[in-house]
């Protein structure tokens, strides 16, 4: 049961890739209002997560906290929380690669704290992943005892400097989820 589980979810993770893959023939278009300042953690949880996904890239710069990914992730939490089945005729992460889409030329990768689980051929249902804690090296030592979790990998990227994160209640617990991208790249 745990390998069909570890195969959905994988399928899953790639369905999201795709669907928030760049699509390099589409013009980038200038974000509403500019660009957003690096920003301050919203809340304590916030910095808690930061901090974690930090530990877990160990050596590498520290990501910047981006408000203006803020959103991106935002419309992540949103797909978990609709607790709807997600089938390949629509783009659940629509919201998620328009929030986006021509922000600081960046690249967007594959939400972090979100998994897909297949529940009937094609239809997926989203899950959280991550749960949020009060000790932020704890949650980095429990990153670094992941695997396969392709989503996370993406951490260890050099390219990667931006994270917008999001932390939310679903169930009886606390989780986040994170959006990464690639800033400072040319148009």
């Amino acid at each position: 049961a745990r390998a069909v589980v570890e195969h959905a979810d994988h399928v899953g993770i790639a369905h999201g890739r795709d669907a928030l893959a760049h699509d390099h023939r589409r013009e980038r278009q200038a974000a509403p209002g500019g660009p957003a300042a690096p920003a301050a953690p919203a809340t304590p949880k916030d910095a808690k997560v930061l901090e974690a996904i930090n530990l877990y890239r160990g050596k590498l710069s520290p990501l910047t906290l981006d408000s203006g990914l803020n959103k991106a992730a935002e419309e992540v939490a949103k797909i978990i929380l609709s607790n709807k089945p997600l089938g390949e005729s629509k783009d659940a992460f629509a919201e998620a690669h328009k929030a986006i889409l021509g922000y600081k030329n960046a690249e967007l990768y594959q939400p972090i704290g979100l998994s897909m689980n297949e529940v009937s051929e094609g239809t997926y249902k989203a899950a959280p992943r991550y749960v949020c804690q009060d000790d932020a090296k704890l949650m980095g030592e429990q990153l670094m005892a992941q695997t396969g979790d392709p989503a996370l990998e993406q951490l260890k990227s050099p390219l990667v400097t931006l994270v917008g994160i999001h932390v939310f209640e679903y169930g009886s617990a606390t989780y986040w989820v994170a959006v990464v991208a690639e800033g400072g790249k040319t148009a």
